[in-house]
């Protein structure tokens, strides 16, 4: 059972580990902490893929000497080298004399593995600090690393009697600016962003996320199965494929697709990725663009809708994780359009297994998907 302190230094931990946010796919987020005579010497976090790890990072920063010191961390420490050296050749390099470690790695092939190592260094071992909380931060990189395929996350904004649009095609303003802003915070996590061809006619999104005054912009991606949108002459008034980050930008179709539109599309500078299976085939269509998106070292997706979008997500049972945000106040009416009005029975077809926030005027549930 942790202590007290425990608690507090792996709460510190993480909360460096967040500051990692979004820059460290396709690794996850690390914080690290050093502590000798009940006095933090050293922190440290992993800033971004290819950046030393959070341990490395902490051991570099120390005020005095590391040796005989407890080092807390988030997640288990790395014992293979990689691109920048083992974790455990470092810690026991410093003379650390104990590790207290908050989740193991999820990795099959490496869980516990750093565990046997420092403990055969002489070196004293702990894990499960704060366990739920060190899995949850890196509920993507669990996923992607254990599965090979990016994780896929759907999200939708619903009125409190379920709708997320006054009527097809229409742009209706569901949550406030809390919820909104919350939104963006997961954009920045997630490694795409994905919307539908009529999310993109009718409320032409930036997919980006801007948060604190500054614009993240990930890979985009427009899901148009039969390429309807090379049929418009004039693609580049649409923010995804005019601005700054327009290089971020594919059309997704399946293999029934027209190969006249798509080099229509290709001339004018819009890149386009061919699914081999086609969209009828919902199952082998998102699951090939998962793994597509994991081999190009993307290891999530963040799916925008709209409606026809969701339900091909729900047919295909592809969602891995939803997010629900939902108004408590607005109602738009039995004639708006549900968020699952083109699911076979037009409902639902998944329970959300994970947690909730409140953002005053709106409510959000988010988690793991567990179908019906």
């Amino acid at each position: 059972m942790p202590g007290s302190d425990d608690i507090m230094y792996m709460s510190r931990a993480l909360e460096l580990a967040k500051r990692g946010w979004g820059d460290t796919s396709p690794n996850p987020m690390v914080g690290a902490v050093l502590v000798k005579g009940g006095r933090i010497i050293a922190e440290g976090f992993h800033r971004r893929d290819g950046a030393p790890h959070a341990e490395i990072e902490c051991l570099r920063s120390a005020s005095e000497s590391p040796e005989g010191a407890t080092l807390y961390v988030t997640l288990e420490p790395c014992s293979t080298k990689g691109r920048t050296g083992a974790c455990c050749d470092a810690i026991s390099a410093a003379k650390i004399s104990e590790v207290k470690i908050g989740a193991l790695d999820p990795n099959p092939l490496h869980c516990g593995r750093a565990l046997d190592i420092l403990s055969g260094r002489g070196i004293k071992c702990e894990s499960g600090i704060l366990e739920s909380e060190c899995r949850g931060l890196n509920f993507i990189f669990n996923y992607s690393i254990v599965n090979s395929r990016a994780l896929l996350a759907v999200k939708y904004a619903v009125s409190r009697d379920g709708k997320i649009a006054a009527a097809a095609g229409s742009p209706t303003p569901i949550t406030k600016a809390a919820a909104r802003s919350d939104a963006m915070r997961w954009r920045r996590l997630f490694g795409a962003v994905g919307a539908g061809a009529g999310t993109l006619l009718a409320d032409n999104p930036l997919l980006t996320a801007r948060i604190g005054g500054g614009v993240h912009c990930g890979q985009r991606l427009v899901l148009d199965a039969s390429l309807k949108l090379a049929e418009d002459a004039n693609l580049k008034k649409y923010n995804v494929f005019c601005d700054e980050f327009s290089v971020n930008t594919r059309i997704v179709c399946d293999c029934r697709a027209d190969l006249k539109r798509q080099s229509r599309l290709e001339k004018s500078g819009i890149r386009v990725m061919r699914i081999s299976a086609p969209k009828s085939e919902a199952a082998e269509f998102w699951r090939e663009l998962k793994e597509r998106m994991f081999a190009e070292r993307v290891t999530s997706v963040y799916i925008e809708g709209g409606a026809r979008v969701i339900a091909s997500v729900c047919e295909g049972k592809a969602a891995d994780f939803a997010f629900e945000y939902r108004s408590k106040d607005l109602v738009l009416g039995a004639g708006a359009l549900g968020a699952f009005d083109f699911v076979a029975g037009g409902e639902k077809p998944f329970e959300i297994m994970g947690q909730t926030a409140d953002f005053g005027a709106d409510f959000l549930k988010f988690g793991r998907v567990v179908y019906k």
